[in-house]
């Protein structure tokens, strides 16, 4: 625990410190490393499962999409990459499998571009979806690092909430969850995302009010809960407990931020359609 509790206050120093002397600029850095470690241990749950993923590719054209969909400008720029990144991917691992007499690594090298970094770079089209409305740069990372505290927020209360009344098991594939969890995950997301609202009102796009910021949190509580049990599924697959052993007493990249995953897509379409 006390690792843990180690590891986890170093990383969110040195992202925050990052942030604070960069801006924005670091953000994306950073989600760009995060995306590509991410990509990387499921390439290697993969590989653990019997299939041969391209890692090589899948990770360049992943990280060409992050920054491309960031520093082109414009939502739509995400867009034409992922399409560009996608055919791209399939010609070159078609040419090379069928070359070789096999067609095993289409599917997985595809599936870990679409899931990990196509997926996160939902927090740069949010970011986009901010100023396209006439908001700061400034509100675009505070909604971003928002939609992030609601899906952190969830592991955070569903761990404490089981640790304390835990009793009835939610899942097989995440033995540890339990119903009691969920519900305490589910509600302190709903109070941190409230909370970040009030206590940065300055922060905040106007068109985020604290109701809003409430009752979204909810959706994307759950989100986060779906993502981790995939992440969780896939670990299961492979017989392994950690997605690696990259940080001391949290295990991977992917065990820290799997809760991300399906958030942010939810989070872009939540505010495009119910608050911008």
């Amino acid at each position: 625990m006390n690792q843990r509790l180690l590891s986890s206050s170093i990383i969110w120093l040195t992202i925050l410190a990052s942030m604070f002397v960069f801006g924005v600029h670091a953000g994306v850095f950073i989600l760009a490393i995060i995306a590509y470690f991410m990509q990387l241990e499921l390439y290697q749950l993969f590989e653990k499962t019997g299939l041969k993923p391209m890692k090589q590719f899948g990770l360049i054209c992943g990280s060409i999409l992050i920054f491309g969909s960031f520093y082109l400008g414009t939502i739509e720029a995400g867009n034409e990459l992922f399409l560009i990144s996608f055919l791209l991917l399939i010609l070159m691992i078609t040419r090379i499998d069928i070359k070789a007499g096999r067609l095993d690594s289409l599917l997985p090298t595809l599936f870990g571009f679409i899931y990990i970094p196509f997926l996160l770079h939902f927090l740069i089209k949010i970011f986009h979806l901010n100023t396209e409305y006439g908001n700061s740069v400034g509100s675009g990372l505070f909604l971003t690092f928002w939609v992030v505290g609601a899906a952190v927020s969830t592991d955070i209360g569903g761990y404490l909430f089981g640790k304390i009344l835990g009793k009835t098991k939610f899942s097989i594939i995440s033995p540890k969850k339990t119903n009691e969890g969920v519900v305490g995950g589910v509600l302190f997301a709903a109070f941190i995302g409230l909370i970040l609202v009030l206590i940065f009102p300055e922060a905040k796009p106007p068109q985020l009010t604290w109701l809003k910021a409430m009752l979204m949190s909810i959706p994307l509580s759950f989100a986060a809960i779906a993502s981790d049990l995939i992440e969780s599924a896939f670990k299961r697959q492979a017989g392994e407990k950690d997605s690696s052993t990259m940080i001391p007493g949290m295990g991977g990249v992917f065990d820290l931020c799997d809760s991300i995953v399906l958030t942010a897509p939810l989070a872009y379409l939540i505010l495009k359609f119910f608050v911008f």
